[in-house]
């Protein structure tokens, strides 16, 4: 454990408050813009991450059932949320370090489906791969959510990935065959990406705003809720696509099985980093507030039972990366919730949707 982790376990992160010239305040909904309003969490810190000081509060807007940070840290200021995040260095496929042998069957499997279905070339790959994945529908669907649910890339077929972090998902697309490029705000994970020789470019969706309706598809894999402007953000994405290009999104599900259960102490919650969580009607409204014609959820996959530890690990002030452990009581609470949440999309951990323009 760190020092920094100890400071923040034993309750210093409340002692070092956020800048307050980097603070602003919320007044209105994010989402929809009313004021109406009801507290929905005070006394929240960081306890996934353990770098953010300060203690924060989450709003729920009456209108639309979205909730917000208010106070929240400025544009200038959020990068101090981030020095410990994990998209500073870049994943690898192709590693099998430390893996048991079962852990290579696993990825060697896994990688022989992606090549398969997408055309890319990780390797270790088994040749059975794509078959035997074809034949475990959860670990199917898993894999093709990895891949943010692609079709097989056309000559010309252009991407942008939105809060692209270290390069992962966009070294993935350029391997499946799609011309990319990527955003994101944070100078250490460009860092990163410009090592791996990739297109990225350092800020915010508003670096493009010279561009025009240039992306057959556009990414937004856990950026919305990270978004100060989350409306301009989903306009400023439907600017960009082709006509019948798609959007797809991913973000945490206030109205989770999960919240649920945990409440504050919900993976999902994560301030200060998260300013906005949505429910699925609140995006749906966001999504058609910005333009797209056709909002479709995407297959459901087994989130509970990593949710669910984290969220307990967070609960006994553990850390929800190193230290996220599921009693045998919770592995099957997990597993009748990823039962319900095959049933009920509105209740699942993530809502994961493809938004299309018109074409």
């Amino acid at each position: 454990m760190t020092d920094t982790q100890m400071g923040m376990r034993s309750g210093t992160s409340s002692m070092q408050t956020w800048p307050a010239e980097g603070l602003e305040h919320v007044e209105q909904c994010p989402v929809c813009g009313s004021a109406d309003r009801t507290l929905l969490y005070e006394g929240l810190t960081d306890r996934v991450f353990f770098c953010a000081h300060g203690v924060w509060t989450l709003q729920r807007c009456r209108e639309c059932r979205s909730a917000y940070l208010d106070p929240r840290p400025t544009r200038e200021t959020i990068g101090l949320a981030y020095s410990r995040y994990y998209t500073h260095a870049a994943g690898d496929r192709g590693s099998v370090h430390g893996l048991s042998w079962m852990g290579r069957l696993r990825r060697a499997v896994g990688n022989g489906y992606l090549n398969g279905r997408y055309g890319t070339d990780f390797r270790p790959a088994s040749l059975l791969g794509r078959l035997a994945v074809t034949m475990v529908p959860g670990k199917r669907v898993q894999l093709d959510a990895q891949a943010r649910n692609l079709p097989s890339a056309w000559p010309g077929a252009a991407l942008l990935d939105v809060g692209c972090g270290n390069g992962d998902f966009l070294d993935f697309a350029r391997r499946a065959g799609w011309q990319v490029t990527g955003v994101d705000p944070d100078p250490k994970a460009a860092e990163t990406a410009w090592s791996r020789g990739l297109d990225v470019r350092l800020g915010g969706i508003e670096v493009l705003d010279g561009s025009g309706a240039i992306f057959d598809v556009v990414t937004l894999s856990h950026v919305i809720e990270h978004a100060h402007e989350p409306l301009q953000m989903l306009r400023a994405c439907q600017r960009l696509l082709r006509r019948g290009g798609f959007l797809w999104l991913e973000t945490p599900n206030l109205d989770s099985i999960g919240h649920r259960v945990y409440g504050p102490n919900w993976r999902g919650l994560e301030p200060p980093r998260h300013f906005v969580l949505f429910t699925w009607g609140s995006l749906v409204r966001a999504l058609e507030a910005a333009g797209f014609a056709r909002i479709e959820p995407q297959p459901a996959r087994p989130l509970c039972s990593s949710i669910f530890a984290a969220s307990e690990a967070i609960a006994r002030g553990r850390d929800p990366y190193t230290e996220a452990r599921l009693s045998p009581i919770g592995r099957w609470r997990a597993f009748l919730a990823n039962r319900r949440a095959e049933r009920q999309p509105k209740g699942r951990e993530f809502i994961t949707v493809k938004a299309w323009k018109q074409p």
